[in-house]
């Protein structure tokens, strides 16, 4: 199989992917958007003292994950001194798979702090820090053909 048919298979893969993580991101949206309009007005869940927190233990975690991708993606995209392009064609694939998950972690834990505290500002910022990094990673054709010619 040519490497060009092998790229477009693995980018096409990657991309539903990413695509579903946009549109997990979304579903999470409705739902808020549903518990508050059904429940007016939402309160959480859970009745937590020190709510605040909770909030710094979920906004740092969202900021480690962060911190966490721009430290492993350029490790997870480093290539093997003799590799050749189909090895590097999974690496890539692998890498780019791992960013979409990781990107997606911070709008979860902004569902589930919504869902505890039923402040949805906290799950506006979490789920426009994931979507912001899913659009930043995004697997794009022209980026891929780059890194497998480097």
């Amino acid at each position: 199989m040519d490497i060009r048919d092998e790229l477009r298979i693995h980018l096409r893969s990657v991309t539903l992917i990413a695509t579903a993580i946009i549109a997990s991101l979304i579903i999470y949206l409705g739902l808020v958007e549903v518990l508050r309009a059904v429940y007016r007005p939402f309160r959480g869940l859970a009745t937590i003292a020190n709510i605040q927190q909770l909030r710094y233990a979920v906004f740092g975690a969202a900021a480690a994950v962060i911190v966490l991708l721009r430290l492993l993606r350029p490790l997870l995209l480093r290539k093997a001194p003799r590799e050749d392009a189909k090895t590097a064609l999974h690496r890539l694939q692998r890498a780019a798979i791992m960013t979409m998950v990781l990107g997606e972690i911070p709008g979860i834990l902004g569902l589930g702090l919504f869902l505890l505290s039923g402040n949805n500002i906290d799950f506006y910022v979490l789920a426009f820090a994931s979507l912001l990094l899913v659009f930043i990673y995004f697997p794009r054709r022209i980026a891929w053909e780059e890194w497998l010619r480097d």
